[in-house]
């Protein structure tokens, strides 16, 4: 059974459950609100008789013109002794001699339903010297209240039949126009899976803030995000396929030539196997590059303790120094003589090594490393190089996997495009921000803002 189907009997069925409880109360407040009123006339026309002092006046009952004026159509007036016996009666219908004389000793009021109508009977003691002798029953056939009362079962009931088959009717369209987001839903969830490509569900040209609405809206931007890190995905892998073609190609080729020619040839020997140890080097930088990026246990700041920032970036900018034979000058804030942060010592150091080996690379002038503090709770790291600089076509795409300005030069000098993408990622799991500013011919300063305390 459907969920539209479902939610149709289930509001059809509660709206009957309501009508049935609604027209029972409007059926009891009619014949208990008529009832009373008749029951109270018959209470006052007993009370009447009474103080006429029937005992002793026997003649009332056998004058019936007496009794007659206060006898109307559909009653009946009896008087019963302590025995159950009828002294005297007088009545204009006959069906009310069917119910038994009972003999009460207090005000009595009874109410019978039948099929030909509604019977009252009122029993009120009559008393002489202080003592009950006698009851005064007065009996009246409400005829017309039970063809009211059966005519209003019959509209109730005819009210009911239409009012569910309306809310059938009204159900079924109004869910259908409720469902219809799912049902688009559902049909482009399995179009895609048919498929296999994305697709959006069709959206009314005016967005209404509903919850259905609301659903397709973020159906749709799930979608796009989908589709975005498909693309991405696959864009990494064919990057990735391509950088590590690239040297296995080298290193097939000189192990072929190798085993060929150069067991004859020293230098032939000592090239090829130059060549394949640094291929082999670039391929463990790749390989631990792409390890570092897809490292997801830890989506915060990694082996949290407190360190002191400087010592790191000095010792860093000296071991880089040695290496690349070039100058760093590290600048650091007036009257700082430790900065102590909160996060992972050694991904800091990595990111260091990242930016400064970058800048290294691309300029041949001093490179700046600058460390201050601003807000007494932020670390700002500055890398300045004066260098070729970076065209601001390339900007938007620096921190993308593979992503190089100039291919041709990054391969001669080792680079594989994911430097500044694992320094973006070292930079959020430390909760700070890096940006890249750059001119072509002009240099490159990249600009990082770290907490003091990682949370």
């Amino acid at each position: 059974m459907s969920l539209k189907l479902k939610i149709t009997l289930w509001v059809s069925a509660g709206l009957m459950l309501i009508l049935f409880f609604s027209f029972i109360f409007v059926y009891y407040m009619f014949i208990r609100v008529t009832t009373k009123g008749e029951v109270e006339l018959l209470k006052e026309k007993a009370r009447t008789l009474i103080l006429k002092d029937l005992p002793n006046h026997p003649e009332f009952w056998q004058n019936n013109s007496q009794m007659e004026e206060l006898l109307i159509p559909q009653e009946m007036v009896r008087y019963i002794a302590p025995d159950s016996k009828v002294v005297y009666q007088i009545y204009s219908d006959p069906k009310l001699l069917s119910y038994s004389a009972d003999y009460v000793d207090k005000e009595t009021v009874i109410i019978e339903s039948a099929p030909d109508g509604i019977f009252i009977f009122v029993k009120m003691p009559v008393y002489k010297e202080g003592h009950q002798v006698a009851i005064l029953e007065i009996g009246r056939n409400l005829r017309r209240l039970g063809e009211y009362s059966r005519m209003l079962i019959s509209i109730l009931l005819l009210t009911s039949t239409g009012a569910l088959i309306l809310a059938l009717l009204g159900g079924y369209f109004y869910t259908n126009v409720l469902f219809r987001p799912l049902q688009q839903l559902v049909t482009t969830m399995q179009n895609i899976e048919k498929s296999g490509s994305f697709r959006h569900i069709p959206m009314p040209e005016k967005l209404t803030n509903d919850e259905l609405i609301m659903l397709g809206a973020t159906f749709n931007r799930m979608i796009d995000r989908l589709q975005e890190m498909f693309q991405k995905q696959e864009q990494f892998l064919a990057d990735a396929s391509h950088e590590l073609r690239t040297p296995l190609t080298i290193i097939e080729s000189y192990a072929s030539l190798l085993r060929r020619w150069a067991f004859r040839d020293d230098k032939l020997r000592e090239e090829a196997l130059e060549a394949i140890i640094s291929e082999s080097a670039q391929l463990k930088i790749l390989t631990q590059n792409l390890l570092s990026l897809t490292d997801k246990e830890r989506e915060d700041c990694e082996q949290k303790s407190t360190f002191d920032l400087l010592p790191i970036a000095q010792q860093t900018a000296a071991s880089l120094r040695v290496t690349s034979s070039r100058e760093i000058e590290v600048q650091i804030e007036q009257d700082l003589k430790e900065l102590p942060m909160n996060g992972d010592p050694y991904k800091i150091r990595q990111l260091l090594i990242i930016l400064l080996d970058n800048a290294l690379k691309y300029s041949q002038q001093t490179v700046v490393l600058k460390i201050g503090v601003t807000e007494s709770k932020w670390v700002t790291i500055e890398v300045i190089d004066q260098g070729i600089g970076i065209a601001e076509s390339d900007l938007p795409h620096l921190f993308d996997r593979f992503y190089r300005t100039d291919k041709a030069r990054n391969r001669k000098q080792g680079g594989v495009g994911l430097g500044l993408a694992i320094a973006e990622h070292i930079v959020q799991k430390h909760e700070g921000t890096i940006q890249i500013k750059s001119c072509l011919g002009q240099g490159t300063t990249a600009l990082i803002t770290l907490p003091k305390m990682c949370q």
